[in-house]
């Protein structure tokens, strides 16, 4: 799209009648402390005309406190997308004392085609419209209003509104608006956290209002660390569609009734039957072929967001996005006899889409999906390396909830996902006893399931040897010199599971503690789920998926170590963590166990392992001690009553001998 064709998607007029519009005079007193930012934010107005072709206003004014939001202010941009949205400014205005100064918008504006996520390979189509202010001083108010109207076609009419009713900033004045025409339903749900109850009136026009008014809104309660799906603000979701299968009949435009099979790819379908008898086989060998041969590059200009290409363009320039791939995936496995459908997912808030509101503008991506022998098997076609694995050990990641795109398609949970080793070390450490001798120690590292195929990934850009570079620097941290040998990798496809072996030898492998020798285990077991402790917490805690790993620690030598030499075991609900010791044949062995049960712990899971931190620690670092032979504080004095004892009596035959000599 040309500069020419999107200016003509920017209007110029006064707020339409429709809208409410809010009075503003300034208040004589201001509170700093609600500005931590350097701007303040008076009021933060949102108003909906939800018609087909619906609008959105919106007129934010802020105030700019101190210098460090003289950038940020004083340079508005307002990006939108010219394929479907028409943007109308209504006014920008400077507010200084009693002054309204008016900006010339339409002199001062330029646009530009801003791709903002060009570097992860997608093209969105987006402009901004962007306006420098002139002349802008600390203590000026800017007043903005501007009105969005369009959605892409193929939403067919239905809409969906978040009704934001806090922020991570603070908002003196926050007022919401929602009108519905007198056809149209509007479904509303609050988040988590709650809302404040609307006032619901009928206009004379018959429209429905919906309406928001709040004064001193606090700035949530934020903490970064948190799962997706947490919504740390109070507010509700505001929908057109009340069911989950509704939605799905929007979204499956451009996924269904495309059966123009490109020859080249029935010929590709036709070489994996060919090649493989077993139906599982040439599953696995239709998903590889697509994650090796279709580059991922998103074109989502206009609706390319929400619908596919044809699969003769994705099959000839062999490039998509997750909705191409996706189609391409369970179009050839529905070629082969397979039931296959993609499904929409959201990746941050797929494990609480069941408690929000059916809308759409629920997912962020798109997988495939298929049924066989009674099972579904879920897979990720934007994946950068082919997975290994037969049908039974391809990783499959599990996003919470699905929704497949086939008729009457609706919300359904993924898998019950149940916790299996995907990460392992065993580490076996020849120990001498002598002063001087080398120190061996010979550590393989397990990779499976979606671990491998992170392996694989990391590897595609860089050598085996710079791969564990930093392990070795490690050793280097812990022993001094020390040689860290090449080290040798085994690739299991069928079972996708990878073993890198590393061999390790120090000439000085004891540091000093209170005059004893003490020996680091050179693999710590439970800092991969392990975080800092934070003290007070609100909301759940990300740990991530579901998974198990072990560290077993072998030490072959004839010293006598003191360690830890009681198993224990903590468990904070969806972590669970493990320490085993063993004396054995071959000398002292150490297991150490995570399991992480679900992708969260509750926030009083997580200040109860927060409280064990310190605990935990010691039994995970294995700090291994020699005592240093204790001082025999009697053997002096013993030498010394010798000494008198058995001299006197050779000192008086000595004086006699010289007595009688003389």
């Amino acid at each position: 799209m040309f500069e020419e064709e999107v200016r003509r998607r920017i209007h110029f007029a006064p707020e339409p009648a429709w809208v409410k519009i809010q009075d503003f005079k300034r208040p004589a007193t201001l509170d700093q402390s609600m500005a931590p930012y350097g701007f303040y934010t008076w009021l933060v107005d949102d108003q909906s005309r939800l018609d087909l072709h619906p609008h959105r206003y919106n007129r934010t004014i802020e105030e700019v406190v101190n210098l460090s939001a003289m950038s940020y202010l004083a340079n508005v941009t307002l990006p939108f997308n010219p394929y479907y949205d028409d943007l109308t400014i209504h006014h920008i205005r400077i507010l200084r004392g009693d002054e309204v100064i008016e900006v010339d918008v339409k002199s001062r504006y330029i646009v530009m085609r801003r791709e903002r996520s060009f570097e992860r390979l997608v093209l969105d189509g987006r402009w901004t419209m962007a306006i420098t202010l002139p002349d802008v001083r600390v203590g000026d108010i800017i007043d903005t209003a501007m009105t969005l109207a369009g959605d892409p076609a193929c939403f067919q009419g239905e809409f969906s509104v978040p009704v934001m009713l806090q922020n991570v900033i603070y908002w003196d004045k926050r007022h919401a608006r929602l009108l519905v025409p007198p056809q149209r339903q509007i479904y509303m749900r609050p988040f988590p956290l709650g809302w404040t109850e609307p006032k619901v009136s009928k206009l004379d026009d018959g429209y429905s209002e919906i309406l928001f008014e709040a004064e001193h809104i606090r700035e949530c309660d934020y903490e970064s660390d948190s799962p997706g799906w947490v919504m740390p603000v109070r507010g509700a979701y505001a929908s057109s569609i009340d069911n989950w299968p509704r939605v799905g009949d929007v979204m499956r435009t451009g996924f269904e009734g495309d059966n123009n099979y490109p020859e080249g790819l029935l010929a590709v379908i036709q070489q994996i039957e060919a090649d493989h008898d077993k139906v599982a086989d040439r599953i696995v060998a239709a998903v590889r072929w697509v994650q090796e041969s279709i580059r991922y590059f998103a074109f989502s200009f206009g609706e390319g967001g929400f619908v596919p290409r044809t699969l003769k363009e994705i099959y000839a320039d062999r490039i998509g996005d997750c909705k191409d791939v996706s189609k391409m995936i369970a179009a050839m496995l529905t070629k082969m006899g397979v039931e296959s459908w993609p499904a929409l997912v959201d990746t941050k808030r797929g494990f609480d889409l069941i408690n929000t509101q059916p809308r759409l503008g629920s997912f962020n991506h798109c997988i495939s999906m298929c049924v066989h022998e009674g099972r579904m098997y879920w897979f990720e076609g934007t994946s950068d390396v082919a997975q290994g694995g037969d049908l039974a050990h391809m990783a499959q990641n599990d996003l919470g909830y699905a929704l497949i795109l086939k008729p009457g398609g609706d919300l359904v949970r993924m898998m019950d996902k149940q916790p299996a080793l995907d990460y392992e070390v065993r580490e076996v450490i020849h120990l001498p006893e002598k002063k001087g001798e080398e120190t061996l120690i010979e550590i393989d590292y397990i990779y499976r399931g979606a671990r491998a195929d992170g392996v694989r990934r990391e590897l595609r850009h860089q050598s085996l040897t710079s791969y564990v570079e930093d392990r070795c620097a490690l050793f280097s941290y812990i022993y001094g010199m020390n040689m860290c040998a090449i080290p040798q990798m085994i690739d299991d496809r069928g079972l996708n599971e990878i073993t890198i072996t590393t061999l390790v030898t120090t000439d000085n492998p004891w540091h000093r503690g209170g005059g004893d020798k003490v020996f680091f285990s050179p693999e710590s077991g439970f800092d991969y789920v392990l975080e800092e402790p934070e003290g007070r917490r609100r909301f759940p805690f990300d740990i991530g998926d579901v998974r198990e790993g072990r560290i077993t620690t072998l030490i072959k030598t004839g010293l006598t170590l003191v360690w830890p030499e009681k198993a224990k075991v903590w468990d904070f609900g969806g972590l669970r963590l493990s320490f085993t010791p063993h004396q054995t044949a071959e000398g002292y062995e150490a297991v150490r166990d995570y399991t992480v049960v679900r992708p969260w712990l509750s926030a009083d899971e997580k200040m109860a392992l927060d409280r064990a931190y310190s605990e935990i620690g010691t039994y995970d670092r294995m700090s291994i001690c020699v005592p240093a032979q204790p001082a025999l504080s009697w053997l002096p004095g013993f030498i010394t009553r010798a000494a008198i004892w058995g001299g006197l009596p050779l000192a008086g035959v000595a004086i006699w001998l010289i007595a009688r000599l003389l």
